[in-house]
């Protein structure tokens, strides 16, 4: 019976607001077409998205009443606002989002997926230190648990990313302080994200019953950003470090190597060393590949000056980075 009430309430609550029903049936349909099995979903999906603009148009009411309830309402505080203006933007990130997953390019679709990751993880953190201003000890108790647990995870994925870089490229990754950094910070930062959804659950579990006003968006907000890095970092790891070590090579490595008389340069490659006998060699692009090498200067019994190539473990580029 409770049940049928609820669906009852439901259904006059959207007979009543209009644009309320149209967003649950956008994101329903946007979630539904997003694995794209069904035929032509993307222009289905246009169609849909057309019509819900122009009604969204007609219901300014209801869009004030959206912009009171996530930036007034219950917000007496500066952090209280701000993490209600970042979670009312983040709203329309995510409807952003399903428009994009269906029908634009995964380029534009992870930038959005990202912008609305970011503005979530700044209202949650805003909205915990306006719960511990109000001396709520849940707050402080994740808030110490969190900074606990963070230097341990560094350490874990630091030492472990070094390990890693030894094994791609037989060179020690202190030898060349930025790498390092830029290598280090991106292992712990995706290690990071993907325990966030377990965190995020506890997060739901613990403050559920006495979240209110915008808090309440948070919360799902967090749920369904840390669903997203679950299933969206495994798939981009490739990706993260082929941009994290392109991007931070490029800036400190030798853009040529000397073999006695014999200079070697190349637009994709790049060296680390100066005037030695050996040098580790990062190429960027090869036939779609990247990876290492590492060039030994050799001299022929007539004085010629050479150079060996021994190979390392090769990896595919990510088409979305090519």
């Amino acid at each position: 019976m409770a049940t049928v009430n609820s669906w009852r309430s439901m259904w006059e609550h959207f007979r009543k607001e209009k644009l309320d029903a149209a967003i649950f049936i956008y994101c329903v349909v946007g979630v539904t077409f997003a694995p794209k099995w069904i035929p032509n979903s993307n222009y289905w999906m246009a169609l849909i998205s057309i019509v819900f603009i122009i009604l969204s148009c007609t219901q300014s009411g209801r869009l004030t009443k959206y912009y009171n309830f996530f930036t007034k309402e219950n917000n007496e505080t500066i952090l209280s606002r701000s993490a209600g203006w970042f979670v009312f933007f983040s709203c329309y990130l995510f409807l952003a989002l399903l428009f994009s997953v269906n029908i634009l390019p995964n380029v534009i679709t992870y930038w959005v997926a990202f912008l609305f990751a970011i503005t979530i993880l700044i209202s949650c953190i805003l909205t915990i230190f306006d719960l511990e201003r109000e001396k709520n000890r849940k707050a402080i108790g994740i808030r110490i648990v969190v900074f606990s647990i963070i230097p341990l995870i560094y350490m874990l994925t630091s030492s472990y990313s070094a390990s890693l870089f030894l094994q791609i490229s037989n060179l020690n990754i202190a030898l060349s302080p930025w790498v390092e950094y830029c290598w280090k910070n991106a292992a712990f930062l995706a290690f990071f994200l993907m325990l966030s959804q377990p965190f995020c659950y506890v997060l739901f579990i613990a403050f559920s019953d006495k979240a209110k006003g915008y808090r309440r968006f948070t919360l799902i907000g967090a749920l369904i950003t840390s669903i997203f890095l679950a299933v969206l970092i495994p798939s981009l790891l490739g990706g993260v470090a082929y941009y994290t070590l392109n991007s931070a090579i490029n800036h400190e490595w030798h853009d040529k190597a000397k073999c006695g008389q014999l200079t070697i340069s190349n637009p994709w490659e790049r060296y680390y060393g100066f005037n030695t006998d050996k040098y580790t060699v990062f190429y960027s692009f090869r036939n779609g590949m990247w990876g290492f090498e590492e060039f030994t200067c050799k001299k022929r019994p007539n004085g010629e000056d050479y150079y060996v190539v021994e190979s390392l473990p090769v990896n595919n580029i990510p088409k979305l980075l090519r």
